[in-house]
């Protein structure tokens, strides 16, 4: 029986016993794609709605409103088992949220057709177009994954989304053996790996504040202190944490450094209850922030505003990538983005911040281009344009 021409409601598992079943079954495989839906715009961590597995034989799509998920989390952090993705990033998350575990032998597609130059990040219907020449509806990702009954165009999106993986992972396989790159790929899968990647560090969600680049050292300070309260304010009233304060707000906080309530009460976006309810709090943390040792400070991405020669340096080394990477068959955007050459740059200039901590200078992308335009830089490699191919570095 083809699972492409099975009603999708058969692949729907709301019973202890038949998700046990399953769970043998993808052990049994070895292999296996998955796929989760999920709300996360109501809660502080995501609410797991769906979830969809398949192999070449079977597909399930287990209600974790019915039965407890928590077998298929196991299979997901066992490392014996390849478990196959797209953009799963979001998708791991739930393993770790719910064992405190990541993955492990992950083999995401979105990366992979990167590597192999057909696009990034390419979504999963040009992926399955492009490589099995299917078309498939995604119409559905917005839905309320939450109601029940899911409806039938929801079924068939939800199963759909896993039913394809094994084919494009062997396509997708090929091509990386053909150009040498698999063990980059496994590389690129470290960070899907990783508890860091997952691991809630209040201290560390400034990083993630939009806007947070553009501040000073001192003023990374207090909006460290202030990110740190957001994160557990938000859990505490179990709402994201940028529903809870925006992040222009925070930012404005760092900048602005109100010394009263009345300056606090009129920063521009700040909810007057949660001045009244939490104003004293947010007061002390940008005093914190505003007395700490400058040794205690964050550290800037760059030493300075970048000058016009840091920016000239920033488009010849991005030109130089991208030529690079169209003359080798690899997706540009997932070699580098602008501020990975912004950091090379500025790595290479005042030393900020360490060369050993830059992206490209560190693994596949060193030896791919990252040291070629390190040497180009530094006065110890030129470049010509050629008619025909764009850049030759010598």
């Amino acid at each position: 029986m083809s699972l492409e021409n099975t009603d999708p409601s058969e692949f729907m598992v709301t019973d202890q016993k038949q998700f046990q079943e399953v769970c043998k079954e993808l052990q049994a495989a070895g292999t296996f794609g998955f796929d989760t839906e999920f709300i996360r715009e109501r809660s502080y961590e995501p609410q797991l709605c769906l979830v969809q597995a398949a192999t070449p034989n079977m597909a399930a799509l287990i209600d974790p409103f019915e039965v407890d998920v928590t077998e298929f989390w196991e299979l997901v952090a066992d490392k014996s088992i390849r478990k196959i993705v797209h953009a799963g990033s979001q998708d791991l998350e739930m393993c770790y949220l719910h064992i405190n575990r990541p993955g492990a032998n992950i083999f995401d597609v979105q990366i992979a057709a990167g590597l192999v130059g057909l696009g990034y990040p390419m979504s999963y219907g040009k992926l399955v177009h492009g490589l099995l020449g299917k078309k498939i509806l995604q119409d559905k990702s917005y839905s309320e994954w939450s109601r029940r009954p899911l409806s039938p165009g929801q079924l068939n999106y939800a199963t759909e989304d896993v039913l394809y993986l094994d084919e494009i992972y062997t396509k997708l396989t090929k091509r990386l053996r053909k150009l040498g790159r698999t063990k980059w790929l496994r590389e690129e899968m470290g960070s899907l790996e990783s508890s860091e990647t997952f691991d809630c560090n209040p201290r560390e969600r400034w990083r993630k504040v939009q806007g947070w680049q553009r501040l000073t050292r001192r003023k990374l300070g207090i909006l460290r202190e202030l990110a740190a309260w957001r994160e557990e304010g938000a859990r505490r009233y179990d709402v994201p944490p940028r529903t809870f304060l925006k992040d222009q707000v925070l930012t404005s906080l760092a900048r602005q450094m109100p010394n009263g309530m009345k300056a606090l009460r009129s920063t521009k976006g700040f909810p007057r209850p949660l001045a009244e309810d939490e104003g004293r709090t947010v007061l002390d943390l940008i005093d914190i922030g505003r007395n700490l040792p400058e040794v205690d400070l964050p550290d800037p991405v760059h030493p300075k505003d970048d000058s016009p020669v840091d920016k000239m340096l920033q488009d010849l080394v991005s030109a130089t990538g991208q030529s690079i990477c169209l003359a080798e068959d690899l997706c540009h955007s997932l070699f580098a983005s602008r501020s990975h050459y912004a950091a090379l740059v500025s790595g290479v200039r005042y030393g900020i911040p360490k060369p050993s901590t830059l992206k490209l200078l560190t693994g596949w992308r060193k030896k791919f281009a990252g040291d070629q335009l390190n040497e180009m830089l530094v006065g110890e490699r030129t470049i010509t344009v050629a008619n025909k191919s764009g850049l030759d570095l010598d």
